[in-house]
């Protein structure tokens, strides 16, 4: 599920270690939805996963890097706040994968910007969000 290094502490791994040593209690509480530590758990494992079954994950160790550069690949995060927003974070750290957020309330030219510069391999997106990142991807193929 993750390819973070034996030793090495990050968010990920202290993810893991609370769902470990608490599993049933509440990790996300939103109104009625509440997801436990194992929950989330699972749920952000199936997404890493899914990223590193897509070939998405980590080129370079950082430590062979200019310290500007990236390794990993990027992916974008183009949700409302919310439970899956946290999710969406949560398993691209285990998969290695350098996520980052793209403001909601972007339109086309600021989203196509932004993925170009970005070097964005995948994006994590909401369905509200389908027409406008379609039209984007639709510009950016052909």
């Amino acid at each position: 599920m993750t390819t973070t290094p034996a030793g090495e502490f990050n968010i990920a791994t202290a993810q893991e270690a609370i769902a470990d040593a608490y599993p049933d209690r509440e990790a996300i509480v939103q109104g009625r939805r509440r997801l436990t530590n194992a929950e989330l758990t699972e749920r952000t494992r199936r997404l890493a996963n899914l990223l590193l079954d897509r070939g998405l994950g980590l080129r370079r160790e950082r430590s062979t890097l200019a310290p500007h550069r990236s390794g990993q690949d990027h992916l974008a995060v183009y949700l409302h706040d919310g439970p899956e927003y946290l999710e969406a974070m949560l398993g691209a750290y285990k998969a290695r994968v350098a996520p980052f957020n793209v403001n909601y309330r972007y339109v086309a030219d600021e989203l196509r910007y932004l993925l170009d510069a970005g070097r964005v391999r995948a994006v994590v997106y909401h369905g509200t969000f389908t027409p406008v990142l379609a039209e984007v991807l639709a510009d950016h193929r052909g």
